[in-house]
C-alpha cells in the first residue's frame, strides 16, 4: 500500500496534525517497506517544521511509534524464543517456528517486525531531511531534533542488521528512489549506524530528558552508550572501553537496586521507552507476576544458571514456573510508585561491555579491569567475585554474566551468542532442529516479491 494523494481530515493544530501522520505512518499495513510517501495534499506538513511547538511534538510522536513498535516488542518475544532464555506455555502457529528456528519467509510476525523497523526509519527520515532544511527553526532545535531522529535510525539499524545481516539502506523519503534498493553490505550499514550516532553526540545535549525525570528521550550519552554497543559489536574493542567509561563516569547514572531497575524512575536507566498505557509489559509479551501459570518464562538453561543466593534469582524470577519477574506490572492498576517503562540501555551493560573490551585487550585483574567490572555487577547481585588471570576463562565468566543479567531484555542472548561465534556450539547443543543459517532471519517474502534487487539470505 503507497499512502499517495490519501486525503486526510485537517485538524484544528499543526501540533495535531503531525501526531496523527506520525501514527499513521507507524500503523500502516505497507506491503513493502518502501511504499511509503509523505501525501503532497497534507495539510500543513510543509509548516510542521517552522514552528518549535509542532516540531517537538513530531519528535514525540516518533518516539511515541518506537514505543508501540512490534520489532522492539518483537526483541522480547520471538528473539528471545529463537534463543535460548525465553520459552512459552503454548506457542502460536507464528510463534513455533521461532522456538524450533525453522522461521518460513512468509511468516506474519517476521514481516510485522521488518515493516515496523522500515517505517520508524521513513519517520526518522522525514524528520532529518525537514529539519536541516527548515530556516525558522533555531538552531539549538534543530540540532536536538537531528540527533534524537539520528539516534532512534541509528538503533533501528542496529537491529536490523543484527537479525537480518545487510538490509536496503533508506535514507531518504522519495517512494521512486527506495522502492527496488538492494541490501547494502554489514559493514555498509555499520557504517551508516556510527555516523549518525557519532552525529547524535555531537548534537545532542548532554542532560536533556522529559520534565518528569525519566530518560524516555535520546542524550548525548544515550547515543554514547548506544556506539559503545556497536564498537563491542564489531571488535573495537579500545573504542568500546573508551565510551563505555564516558558514560559510565557521566555521573547521571547508577547502578539501583535490583528492584527498581525496570521502574520509569531508575537511576540506572539510559535510554528508555515509555510503557503504551494499560498494557504496559503484556504488550511485550512477558509474564507478570501477578499470574500463577505464566505464559512467558525464563528457559530451563537459564533457571539452572541462576543459582541460590544470586539475587537476581530472588528479584527478577516469580517463584511459581521461572515466570519472568524483571517486569512486574501486569496493567495500569498499581500506584505510580510502580510505573515501569521499557528498559532500552542500561548501566550494567556498559559495565558489561567495558569488562569484555578490556579482557580482550588483556585488562584482566586489579584495578580499572575486565575482573573489577565484571564483579561490581556480581556485588549488586550478591554475588562473590570471580577470579582468574586467564583471558579466556576470564571472557565465559563475561559471558556468563550477560546471559544471568541481561536474560529476556532487547533480544541481547541472541545477539551475544552470535557476534561471538558460539551459536553452532552453544545453540546446537541444547535446541532441537539447529541449523547455522537460522542465525539469520529470513526477508519477508512478499518484499522479495515486490523488489527484484532483493536477495534472500541463505537457507531459505
Amino acid at each position: 500500500m503507497k499512502i499517495k494523494n490519501k486525503k486526510i481530515v485537517y485538524y484544528p493544530t499543526t501540533q495535531m496534525l503531525i501526531i496523527a501522520f506520525c501514527i499513521l505512518i507507524s500503523n500502516t499495513a505497507c506491503e513493502n517497506f518502501t511504499d511509503i510517501e509523505l501525501p503532497p495534499d497534507m495539510v500543513g506538513t510543509e509548516n510542521v517544521f517552522k514552528n518549535e511547538g509542532s516540531s517537538q511534538s513530531a519528535m514525540l510522536g516518533i518516539y511515541a511509534s518506537a514505543a508501540n513498535h512490534s520489532g522492539i516488542r518483537g526483541l522480547y518475544s520471538y528473539v528471545g524464543f529463537s534463543s535460548d532464555d525465553v520459552v512459552r506455555a503454548s506457542f502460536s502457529s507464528f510463534q513455533q517456528p521461532f522456538a524450533e528456528n525453522v522461521i518460513d519467509p512468509s511468516n506474519n510476525n517476521i514481516f510485522s517486525m521488518w515493516k515496523a523497523y522500515y517505517n520508524l526509519i521513513y519517520q526518522c527520515n522525514n524528520m532529518i531531511i525537514n529539519v536541516s532544511a527548515s530556516n525558522e527553526l533555531p538552531e539549538s532545535l534543530k540540532k536536538q531534533l537531528e540527533g534524537e531522529a539520528k539516534f532512534i535510525r541509528a538503533l533501528s539499524y542496529f537491529y536490523l542488521v543484527n537479525l537480518w545481516d545487510g538490509v536496503p539502506l533508506s535514507l531518504g523519503v522519495n517512494y521512486e528512489e527506495t522502492r527496488l534498493l538492494p541490501r547494502s553490505s554489514r559493514e555498509e550499514v555499520y557504517a551508516q549506524i556510527t555516523d549518525d550516532l557519532v552525529d547524535a553526540q555531537n548534537k545532542l545535549s548532554s542532560t536533556l530528558y522529559a520534565a518528569k525525570g525519566d530518560r524516555t528521550r535520546a542524550n548525548k550519552y544515550a547515543a554514547t552508550a548506544l556506539l559503545a554497543r556497536v564498537k563491542l559489536y564489531n571488535n573495537e574493542w579500545s573504542e568500546a572501553e573508551t565510551l563505555a567509561t564516558t558514560v559510565i563516569e557521566a555521573g547521571l547514572y547508577i547502578l539501583d537496586d535490583l528492584d527498581k531497575v525496570f521502574l520509569a524512575e531508575s537511576g540506572e536507566s539510559i535510554f528508555q521507552l515509555s510503557n503504551p498505557g494499560s498494557n504496559r509489559y503484556t504488550n511485550l509479551y512477558l509474564a507478570p507476576a501477578i499470574l500463577t501459570n505464566p505464559n512467558y518464562r525464563i528457559s530451563n538453561y537459564i533457571a539452572d544458571s541462576l543459582i541460590d543466593g544470586d539475587k537476581r534469582k530472588e528479584v527478577w524470577v516469580t517463584p511459581t514456573n521461572n515466570g519472568i519477574y524483571k517486569y512486574k506490572t501486569y496493567s495500569n492498576t498499581r500506584g505510580p510508585e510502580d510505573v515501569e517503562a521499557n528498559i532500552m540501555i542500561r548501566l550494567a551493560e556498559m559495565y558489561l561491555i567495558r569488562a569484555e573490551a578490556r579482557a580482550q585487550q588483556g585488562n584482566i585483574t586489579g584495578e580499572n579491569s575486565a575482573q573489577s567490572d565484571l564483579n561490581t555487577i556480581r556485588a549488586r547481585a550478591g554475588m562473590p567475585g570471580r577470579t582468574t588471570a586467564d583471558k579466556n576463562a576470564m571472557l565465559e565468566f563475561i559471558y556468563t554474566e550477560r546471559m544471568i543479567e541481561l536474560f529476556a531484555e532487547c533480544g541481547h542472548r541472541w545477539f551475544d551468542v552470535k557476534r561471538t561465534g558460539r551459536a553452532d556450539a552453544v545453540f546446537g547443543a541444547h535446541k532441537s532442529g539447529w541449523a547455522p543459517e537460522a542465525a539469520l532471519y529470513p526477508i519477508p517474502y512478499g518484499d522479495i516479491l515486490k523488489n527484484p534487487n532483493l536477495t534472500q539470505n541463505p537457507g531459505y
